[in-house]
């Protein structure tokens, strides 16, 4: 009796991975994030080089590696994100912390990541740790960028708000896909890379929830902060636009500013103001870079929305301001009809981003010389 305790004992101190028929976890090659071979698009917080952050819609990264399978340790208890392998169509996935699995039984070989954040900044931190391989697996060297980029500055329709399913509840987060709004759609058809800078309910002066006189956030005041806040104080990291440069940045803004006129209606003084004070903030930023301004989408903003911001563009113009340009969209007709909204007349569906896209893609190419 006294051996047979003893066998036990010794099998214990020894570890079950020792008993036959154990499985063993099975190794894995471990990716910090700031790995050379990893590409990263849009706005991130790399200060920790053990832990990358994002707060903006529509952020992406992407790899090309070896082996059956990946995953990814990234926190973020709120957003939604899309993982697309060699080209496969996008999986929705809400991130769960390490060993998150991305892709697996994979065919050995070669691959290619792409994987995007699809709701915007107000939604959350994300956290992204690192990602794991097969045990032997590597990443490779990635591609080369396209050599173009633009950003997309804008509210809940440039952030896709509603684009990706019928509104129901409180699904409002569930059916965004920044990704899939017109502005990383345009760069698509353009070859181009994309940054997007977008909140729902904002606006250049007056934002949908705000009363007045205003004390919220507004576009002008956060787009100089690397990550979404809603607070006008505290310690925010400044965005250096020398880590992911821009050849152009598209304004897409007005809409939220004309939404509740029994708040508060902009008089045209405190509207062009604003926005000018927007396009002079951008180009501190982005020094020598062109700015597109483009009317509000939704037809009922109506002409004092797209005289307004001509109005913007024709002042900076005057005071010397080079390469700022106006597009309008609903001129001398609507650009979408009533059932590329979301029921709302305000949010397009995909189709309405299409439509978007297609529109302003020879617009922009003629003023970049593309």
């Amino acid at each position: 009796m006294k051996k047979k305790l003893l066998i036990a004992a010794l099998l214990m101190g020894l570890g079950t991975a020792c008993l036959p028929g154990t499985q063993m976890a099975e190794a894995s090659v471990a990716i910090a994030p700031n790995d050379a071979n990893l590409q990263y698009f849009g706005r991130w917080d790399m200060r920790d080089k053990s832990n990358y952050q994002c707060a903006q819609g529509a952020v992406y990264v992407k790899a090309n590696f070896t082996g059956t399978s990946i995953k990814v340790n990234m926190r973020d208890p709120n957003d939604k994100w899309r993982v697309s392998v060699d080209g496969s169509p996008f999986r929705k996935f809400k991130p769960r912390g390490q060993g998150t699995v991305l892709a697996e039984n994979l065919k050995p070989g070669t691959h290619k990541l792409l994987l995007v954040r699809s709701t915007e900044g107000y939604m959350g931190v994300t956290q992204l740790k690192g990602f794991e391989l097969d045990d032997g697996a590597k990443l490779l060297t990635p591609d080369a960028r396209k050599g173009r980029t633009l950003e997309f500055v804008g509210d809940s329709i440039t952030a896709g708000a509603k684009n990706d399913g019928e509104l129901q509840d409180n699904n409002y987060n569930d059916i965004e896909d920044t990704d899939q709004a017109y502005g990383p759609k345009v760069a698509r058809l353009l070859d181009a890379d994309y940054s997007i800078v977008a909140k729902s309910g904002e606006g250049v002066v007056h934002n949908w929830a705000d009363d007045w006189p205003s004390n919220q956030v507004h576009t002008s005041d956060r787009y100089v902060w690397t990550m979404y806040s809603d607070k006008k104080a505290g310690d925010h990291a400044i965005w250096d636009a020398k880590q992911f440069p821009i050849d152009a940045t598209i304004i897409a803004m007005g809409t939220n500013d004309f939404s509740k006129p029994a708040k508060h209606s902009p008089t045209k003084e405190e509207f062009v103001a604003g926005y000018v004070q927007l396009i002079k903030t951008i180009r501190k930023v982005n020094p020598g870079k062109k700015i597109i301004c483009t009317e509000p989408v939704p037809q009922w903003v109506g002409k004092r929305g797209r005289a307004w911001v001509k109005a913007a563009v024709d002042q900076v113009t005057a005071e010397g301001m080079k390469d700022v340009y106006f597009v309008a969209l609903n001129d001398p007709q609507p650009l979408l009809q009533e059932s590329d909204y979301a029921h709302d007349s305000t949010h397009p569906l995909r189709p309405g981003h299409d439509k978007i896209a297609a529109f302003l893609k020879d617009k922009i190419a003629k003023i970049m010389g593309w």
